[in-house]
């Protein structure tokens, strides 16, 4: 028996059976499971509990893992797996580590990983150590959905326009400078990049909306005013039911999402706070973001 895929969403999001991920892939099996990235934007393997080197072996699969860019994330036994949890040291809840790409309102957290890059990620992986009783779904919106349904003369007034995005600059997010309170200058000013408003995918060519509610700080090509009511419009739009898809977690879960345009994620905080979340995390280094211009 090979390789299953079995759709989640209505736009996005898969689950993948008959595969082994604790062990080396065949050529075969990637290239099966790169199809099926591209074509669902996420991707869920169930039952599968893996070590830190487990998780860094088989994301490796798909390119060049990299770190985060905050060092105290990083895991002791690899670099390139960062620690996801919602306590301290000392077994108590943490917001700020909490907030780490998680909100108790998706419209404050919809993100693609690496998005205050310029040379954001290609995917991500998040595989479940801990988990609570309830709550703490990861929750996933189609940016190419969003896109395609906006009204045509919104699509013309997007196109070409460029935004900054900053992690812990966006002034507008108070979460956003929850999650980065630990970076120090050089950090915040490194992390300050232009990307498009609207990406097209570097394999598909699919146009998306790109600018997101947790990194992005302004669009340059208008005031203060102007830029903060078209972001709030189109954070409405990526925000809206019939684009998202929700995964409820298991241990042993492991999820691995589209960071290049289509496809933005939220965690949930909605769990019970004497409870742990832990994950373990790791990024695939992707290329530069391309603007989709409309004729």
């Amino acid at each position: 028996m090979g390789i299953t895929v079995t759709p989640l969403g209505k736009y996005l999001g898969a689950e993948v059976n008959g595969i082994d991920i604790c062990t080396p892939l065949a050529p075969d099996d990637v290239a099966t499971i790169e199809q099926a990235f591209l074509d669902c934007q996420v991707l869920r393997f169930r039952g599968q509990h893996l070590t830190v080197p487990e998780l860094a072996a088989f994301s490796a699969h798909f390119g060049d893992l990299q770190p985060h860019v905050q060092r105290k994330f990083q895991h002791p036994e690899d670099p390139n797996v960062v620690e996801m949890r919602n306590y301290d040291d000392d077994g108590n809840f943490d917001l700020a580590a909490a907030s780490r790409g998680s909100m108790e309102r998706l419209r404050d957290g919809w993100h693609s990983d690496l998005s205050y890059d310029s040379v954001p990620a290609k995917a991500t992986l998040l595989h479940a150590l801990k988990i609570p009783d309830r709550g703490g779904n990861t929750v996933f919106t189609s940016t190419h959905a969003a896109y395609d349904s906006l009204p045509e003369a919104m699509k013309k007034r997007l196109s070409g326009l460029r935004a900054e995005f900053s992690y812990g600059g966006n002034t507008r997010n108070k979460f956003t400078n929850l999650a980065a309170n630990s970076l120090d200058k050089a950090s915040r000013e490194s992390t300050a990049v232009i990307h498009p408003v609207v990406c097209a995918h570097p394999l598909t060519g699919r146009p998306a909306i790109y600018v997101n509610p947790l990194i992005t700080v302004r669009i340059l090509e208008m005031g203060e005013a102007e830029s903060d009511a078209l972001l709030d419009e189109l954070y409405d739009w990526i925000d809206r039911p019939e684009f998202q898809w929700e995964h409820e977690w298991r241990l042993g879960d492991t999820l691995m999402w589209e960071n290049r345009g289509g496809s933005m994620h939220c965690g949930r905080i909605d769990y019970p706070r004497d409870q742990h979340r832990h994950m373990i995390r790791t990024t695939v280094s992707g290329q530069p973001i391309e603007a989709h211009v409309t004729a």
